[in-house]
C-alpha cells in the first residue's frame, strides 16, 4: 500500500476551542510539471469539472458535498476554519472569535456571544443585521426538512429531541425552545446551548451554519419568523424548499444561473464586504464521464477536475500530467462504506422487486436478520477494494471513527473475507428459507463515482458466487436521485460517504449509530446501549469518560454489523498549473470551496 500521510488532529478539541490551542500542520506533497507555459484559457473564469448534481441550495436541506461546495461561495458563516487547521478559527460575519478570556464564552461553556459585523450587504442589497443571524438558525430548526443537517441544532439546543417531528410527522418541538436557543442582544447574537460542547465553533464553521437574508426569504414565501407560521413552513417537500434554487447570501459570489444536472454558475459580487476575489466567474460543471473530465483538464477547458483514486496511475503518466499541478497525499477525515437498511420503504419500490422472500425480490426487513448482514460482510473483499480499486490511496477504518480523531481504536480487526463463512450465515438467515429460494435486489451507485460502481460490483459478484439463486443488479442513478433514495430509505443497501460536520467522534458515531442519527435512522438501526453511550459522550468533559464510551461504541459496530465501513481515503487534487492559491483543509467539501482565493496566471 502506498504511503498515506495522516494529519493527527486535536489531542483535545476542547483545549483548542476554549483555550485557543494550536495544531502543527502537515504540508502536502505537490507535483508540478513545467512545460512551456500555454496561453491561459478563460482567464476570468474558473471551471470545476466533477460528477454529482447539486441537490439543493437551501441550507436547511443541503446535506451533500455537491450542494455544500456551491453554498460555500454564495453564503458565509459567523466563523471559518483558519487555513489548513481544523481547530483554529477566524471571524467572518462576526468581529472576533468568542473565548473565555474575552467574555464571549460564559455560563460554564454553555453560552456563546458573537458580535455581528456591520456594513455587510446581501446580494439582494439588504443590509445584514443580528436579526438575520438569529432568523437563520431558528429557520433551520423550523423548516427541518427530512434527512437534512438540522439534527445538529436539535442536539445542541432542544431538550430530548433530534428533530421537529415524531415518527408520524406531527410537530412536537416547542417553538419557545427554538426561540430561546438563539437570541439578539444589541450588536450580539447569543447561542444558549443545553450543555458545554467543545466542538461548537467547528459546527459553526460548516455550510449548514450560513447566514441567510431574512427579508429576501420572507419575500419569497419562506417562514415568516413567527410561531404561527411554523406549521406551514415545516418539512417542505424535496425540491420545494424556499431557497432550493434561489439565493441571497453575503458571500463573494452570487448565483447567476443553475442549469440543473449540467452546471451551476456564480459571478463575483461587487458589493462584497471583504477582499474582492480575482476570479470573476465560477462554473461548477457536471461531467460524469471520466475520459471527458480528463480531456477537459489536459486541454485547459477545465481548471480543476475530480479524479477518483482508480485513475491516479493514469494521471501519473507524463502525457496526462503535462501542465497540471497535483497535490498529493491529502489526509481525509471522510469515511465511506455500505449501509444495510433494515426496514426498506416497500410501497412502489422497484429496488426490492417483489418485496417478498420468494426468490423474486427481498422483503423490507431483509437486513434486519443479522445473519444476512454477517453474510454480506463475509463476502466483502477489503484487500481488493483498497489495493485495486482505491489503488492503495486509503486506509481501512473498520468502524465509522476515523484516524485523526481522538479515541480511535486501532486494536479492532475486520472479519476476513470468507465465502464459505458467508454461505454458513446465509443458510441460517430466515430459518434457512433464504438459502432455499434465493433473492433479487438492486444495488445502486451515483453515476460518475467509479469507486462506488466498482466497489458495488465487487460485493455483488462475491455474494452471487455463494449461491446461484442470489441476484444483485448493480446500476447507476444521478446523484440527486441517489440522495433522495437514501433519504427515503428506499435502497436495501447503499454505498455512501460521510464528510465531517465538525471534527469530533460524536459527528461520526451519531449519524451512523444513534437510532435518530442521519444514516442509522434511514437504516432503522437501533441499539439502546449505543444510544445511551452517544448521548453521554456528547456532554462529557472528562476525556476518560469520552474514551470509554467511544471505545465501546466501536466494539458495538463490529458486533452488530450495521454496515461495512471500507475506506478512509487519502486524496489528490488536480489543477491546471495556472491556478494558484490552493491549500488543503480536511473540512472542505471540495477544492471548489476555495474559489474566492484562487487566481489564474
Amino acid at each position: 500500500m502506498k504511503k498515506i500521510l495522516i494529519v493527527l488532529l486535536m489531542v483535545s478539541l476542547a483545549v483548542a476551542v476554549f483555550a485557543g490551542g494550536e495544531k502543527e500542520e502537515a504540508t502536502p506533497e505537490v507535483k508540478e510539471t513545467a512545460p512551456a507555459a500555454p496561453a491561459i484559457k478563460n482567464p476570468g473564469t474558473l471551471v470545476y469539472a466533477t460528477y454529482g448534481t447539486v441537490d439543493s441550495l437551501d441550507p436547511s436541506k443541503a446535506y451533500d458535498t455537491a450542494s455544500w461546495t456551491n453554498i460555500a461561495n454564495i453564503y458565509e458563516t459567523l466563523v471559518a476554519f483558519k487555513g489548513e487547521s481544523t481547530s483554529e478559527f477566524v471571524p467572518k460575519l462576526c468581529t472576533e472569535i468568542p473565548t473565555v478570556a474575552n467574555g464571549g464564552i460564559i455560563n460554564d461553556g454553555k453560552t456563546f456571544r458573537f458580535k455581528i459585523r456591520k456594513g455587510v450587504k446581501f446580494h439582494s442589497g439588504n443590509t445584514m443585521t443580528p436579526e438575520d443571524v438569529e432568523y437563520s438558525f431558528e429557520r433551520l430548526m423550523v423548516l427541518d426538512p427530512d434527512a437534512g443537517p438540522n439534527w445538529i441544532w436539535y442536539q445542541l439546543f432542544i431538550p430530548d429531541l433530534y428533530g421537529s417531528r415524531d415518527d408520524d410527522g406531527n410537530i412536537v418541538v416547542d417553538f419557545a425552545d427554538i426561540d430561546k436557543a438563539v437570541e439578539v442582544d444589541g450588536e450580539y447574537v447569543v447561542f444558549n446551548l443545553l450543555y458545554p460542547a467543545p466542538y461548537f465553533l467547528g459546527v459553526l464553521g460548516g455550510k449548514w451554519a450560513v447566514v441567510v437574508d431574512k427579508k429576501f426569504c420572507i419575500a419569497n414565501g419562506d417562514w415568516d419568523g413567527t410561531e404561527a407560521g411554523m406549521a406551514a413552513a415545516n418539512n417542505p417537500a424535496a425540491g420545494e424548499e424556499p431557497l432550493y434554487d434561489i439565493a441571497s447570501g453575503t458571500g463573494p459570489y452570487k448565483l447567476d444561473r443553475w442549469d440543473k444536472g449540467v452546471e451551476l454558475v456564480v459571478t463575483r459580487f461587487d458589493g462584497y464586504w471583504g477582499p474582492k476575489p480575482a476570479i470573476a466567474k465560477g462554473i461548477y460543471k457536471v461531467v460524469d464521464e471520466w475520459s471527458t473530465r480528463k480531456l477537459m483538464l489536459i486541454q485547459g477547458d477545465a481548471d480543476i477536475a475530480t479524479v477518483d483514486p482508480v485513475y491516479y496511475p493514469d494521471m501519473d503518466k507524463e502525457e496526462a500530467t503535462a501542465g497540471i499541478t497535483v497535490y498529493k497525499d491529502l489526509p481525509s477525515l471522510s469515511v465511506s462504506g455500505f449501509g444495510f437498511n433494515q426496514a426498506v420503504a416497500a410501497v412502489d419500490n422497484p429496488l426490492i422487486f417483489s418485496g417478498k422472500l420468494d426468490g423474486q425480490g427481498v422483503p423490507p426487513n431483509f437486513f434486519a436478520d443479522k445473519n444476512v448482514r454477517l453474510a454480506f460482510q463475509a463476502a466483502w473483499d477489503q484487500d481488493t477494494f483498497i489495493n485495486d480499486i482505491m489503488n492503495g490511496y486509503a486506509m481501512d477504518p473498520i468502524t465509522p471513527v476515523v484516524k485523526g480523531l481522538p479515541y480511535k481504536r486501532f486494536d479492532l480487526e475486520r472479519p476476513p473475507m470468507d465465502l464459505a463463512k458467508s454461505a454458513e450465515y446465509f443458510k441460517k438467515a430466515f430459518g434457512g428459507k433464504l438459502w432455499e429460494v434465493g433473492f433479487q435486489m438492486d444495488l445502486t451507485y451515483n453515476v460518475g463515482n467509479d469507486v462506488r460502481q466498482f466497489g458495488s460490483k465487487l460485493l455483488a459478484e462475491n455474494v452471487m458466487k455463494v449461491n446461484p439463486k442470489f441476484k444483485i443488479n448493480v446500476r447507476g442513478v444521478e446523484w440527486a436521485e441517489y440522495v433522495n433514495l437514501v433519504r427515503t430509505s428506499s435502497m436495501p443497501m447503499f454505498f455512501i460517504g460521510w464528510a465531517p460536520d465538525y471534527p469530533d467522534p460524536d459527528n461520526y458515531v451519531n449519524p451512523y449509530m444513534h437510532s435518530n442519527g442521519h444514516y442509522a435512522h434511514q437504516c432503522s438501526y437501533s441499539n439502546p446501549e449505543a444510544d445511551r453511550l452517544i448521548e453521554e459522550a456528547a456532554v462529557a468533559l472528562d476525556p476518560k469518560v469520552r474514551e470509554a464510551a467511544y471505545f465501546r461504541l466501536q466494539e458495538i459496530w463490529v458486533e452488530d454489523a450495521p454496515g461495512i465501513m471500507n475506506s478512509q481515503p487519502s486524496s489528490r487534487r488536480y489543477f491546471k498549473n495556472w491556478v494558484k492559491g490552493y491549500y488543503f483543509n480536511p473540512m472542505e467539501s471540495s477544492e471548489y470551496d476555495l474559489l474566492p482565493v484562487f487566481t489564474k496566471g
